[in-house]
């Protein structure tokens, strides 16, 4: 049956009457059409954001590994790259600054046990009637004295990563350890992203030899304009796109949504999470952003699925199923759209069947049909 579908007039803005014939299909063509089909219904339409940024490190999960004290690095252990765990060894120092350390340390934990034993003795003295009251206070004094002592010198050591209980193995043979090699190790798991360790070489307190990073999930940070942030809410979804390779998409999950604004861009910064135990997404990646951030105060409207409208010459259409071989191509006036449903102005009626599914596809059957 020859069909007039390319025949719609449309005036003003509005559909005019439907001048296309009903089509009716094989079930055949149908199945190998593989068509789908919704129910025009009233539904909540979201304002769908779409934004540039870049893929970032988590910055909670990147350490950087500096030596504290000066020294010269006598072994490394890692490369580039590495994946190392919490505990693994980086690299050996060679310290006389940490000599000095230990030899305070150890001179400090021997001070204080001799002020110990001087007062146990003279509160011996004391019982025996052998001493006075103010030598017991004496040596008191003296003992509280060696403890801040103490703690003073294992201050240092506590910052890197040294405890009592490491420590005391150089008291137990005092003169004969090693007093400036220092073994520094991973405080966290993750890949080592940045390096700059030579054997040899001399190092100071403050510079950056390492940097591990877990890569196991990134952030994406972007920016929205001010007139959206406010429906940009923390834990909405969002579709992250690589601007570099094609077809690398991934789902994150919002985190953070700045509280200031951009005076001179006016835009806010939003931060979301982007999953990547499989490592194939890299920070620095430029990204496109998708939110469907849905408006507290929107109100359903009759609205169809994006993917059942079809562009015509003049506007838009959808196939109306009005049984289940036969559909009418219906011109409609549509309004805002999320990217998944679209608002339907005019055209339909909330209760009908359209082909929501492979609409595109049953389009150009038709074309073809009356080529």
């Amino acid at each position: 049956m020859k069909t007039h579908f390319f025949s719609f007039a449309l005036a003003a803005g509005l559909a005019a009457s439907v001048s296309a014939d009903p089509i009716t299909l094989d079930p055949s063509a149908i199945e190998n059409l593989q068509l789908g089909f919704s129910e025009v219904q009233p539904q909540v339409i979201g304002a769908n954001i779409r934004a540039t940024g870049a893929v970032c490190l988590d910055e909670t999960k990147v350490v950087e590994i500096v030596p504290r004290i000066a020294g010269i690095i006598d072994e490394d252990y890692q490369t580039l790259g590495a994946i190392v765990k919490k505990g693994d060894p980086l690299f050996k120092l060679e310290s006389a600054e940490l000599a000095e350390i230990l030899t305070a340390y150890v001179d400090a934990e021997q001070s204080m046990t001799f002020a110990h034993t001087a007062l146990e003795q003279e509160k011996t003295l004391f019982e025996r009637q052998l001493s006075s009251k103010e030598n017991v206070q004496t040596r008191e004094l003296e003992f509280q004295q060696a403890v801040a002592e103490h703690a003073r010198a294992l201050q240092p050591l506590k910052l890197l990563h040294f405890n009592e209980g490491t420590v005391h193995q150089f008291l137990h043979n005092v003169g004969a350890g090693n007093y400036t090699s220092l073994d520094v190790t991973a405080p966290e798991g993750g890949e080592i992203i940045e390096k700059s360790v030579r054997r040899g070489a001399s190092v100071q307190p403050d510079e950056r030899l390492y940097v591990i990073a877990e890569l196991a999930e990134l952030w994406v940070d972007f920016q929205v304009s001010l007139r959206d942030a406010g429906i940009v809410k923390v834990g909405q979804s969002v579709s992250v796109e690589s601007s570099v390779t094609r077809g690398q998409t991934r789902e994150g999950k919002i985190t953070y949504v700045a509280p200031l604004a951009d005076e001179a861009s006016r835009t806010v910064m939003v931060r979301a999470t982007l999953p990547n135990e499989d490592r194939s997404w890299r920070p620095g990646t430029p990204v496109t952003v998708n939110v469907k951030a849905v408006a507290v105060s929107s109100a359903p409207v009759l609205s169809v699925p994006a993917s059942a409208i079809v562009d015509f010459e003049a506007g838009k259409a959808v196939f109306v199923r009005e049984s289940d071989t036969v559909f009418l191509p219906v011109p409609i006036k549509t309004g805002a759209s999320d990217g998944e449903n679209t608002e339907v102005i005019s055209g339909i009626e909330a209760g009908q069947s359209v082909v929501s599914t492979n609409a595109a596809q049953l389009k150009g059957h038709i074309e073809m049909t009356e080529e």
